[in-house]
């Protein structure tokens, strides 16, 4: 059997022993902690740099889009901001409005110079039609007396008879 001596001295062997274990365990945990994370790293680093490239080109490509709305939203503003612009945008829908009712009293105008020009070609149609009428009954009145003229030199030629 063991004496005290012995057993301390096993006692202090083994947790020699087992602090030498412990200590291993944890580099072998730190030095498989590492191994993992560089290779997770590895894995997934070149994705994240491509995403980032890609993120930076995205946010340098707003900004330029940024900047130049701001430009364009200058120019719009100072468009508006003219005076004589906006006078001349006043001048041109008080000649549209203007020019609108020119074309309604135009079209008023050609209806009724068209109606005059109906009426006027009817009564002058009608003038003509009762010239024409009078004319022909003039020529028939002539040709009728022609005729009873003809027809009274034709009973003198015949002469009258004789009455005994």
């Amino acid at each position: 059997m063991m004496t005290n001596m012995e057993e301390a001295e096993a006692r202090e062997l083994q947790s020699q022993i087992e602090k030498h274990n412990n200590e291993e365990d944890e580099i072998d945990f730190k030095v498989a902690i590492e191994k993992l994370t560089e290779g997770f790293l590895k894995q997934y680093q070149e994705q994240w740099e491509q995403s980032g490239k890609k993120l930076n080109e995205v946010k340098s490509k707003q900004e330029i889009l940024l900047s130049q709305m701001q430009i364009e939203n200058k120019k719009v503003q100072d468009v508006f901001n003219d005076v004589k612009l906006n006078e001349m945008f006043q001048m041109i829908k008080v000649s549209q409005g203007k020019l609108i009712l020119m074309k309604k009293e135009m079209v008023s105008i050609h209806e009724r110079t068209f109606r005059l020009k109906v009426s006027y070609n009817f009564s002058t149609l009608h003038k003509r039609a009762s010239k024409l009428q009078q004319i022909v009954q003039k020529e028939a009145l002539n040709k009728e007396q022609q005729r009873e003229q003809e027809l009274r030199r034709e009973q003198e030629l015949i002469g009258k008879p004789a009455i005994s």
